[in-house]
């Protein structure tokens, strides 16, 4: 298992949208990092080129669901 963290709250948002469930939200207050669970070079190329095609509604959800839970996990 590789474990991939980002701060980056759009990528993680990406990242669920696209099938990756965060394994735990590690760090203080507003500087959480989203810990996943092998995550392929393709998935992250995809969100930084911009290649594989999403839905905008869905991409905001998944980013407020995010957000919620780092504002929750206080």
């Amino acid at each position: 298992m590789t474990e991939f963290p980002t701060s980056d709250l759009q990528l993680a948002a990406f990242l669920r949208l696209v099938g990756h469930e965060p394994l735990r939200i590690d760090g203080e207050a507003r500087h959480k990092v989203f810990v996943f669970r092998d995550v392929p070079a393709h998935d992250l190329s995809s969100f930084y080129t911009g290649e594989r095609r999403i839905n905008a509604q869905a991409l905001f959800r998944e980013y407020r669901a995010l957000r919620a839970l780092v504002f929750q996990s206080r």
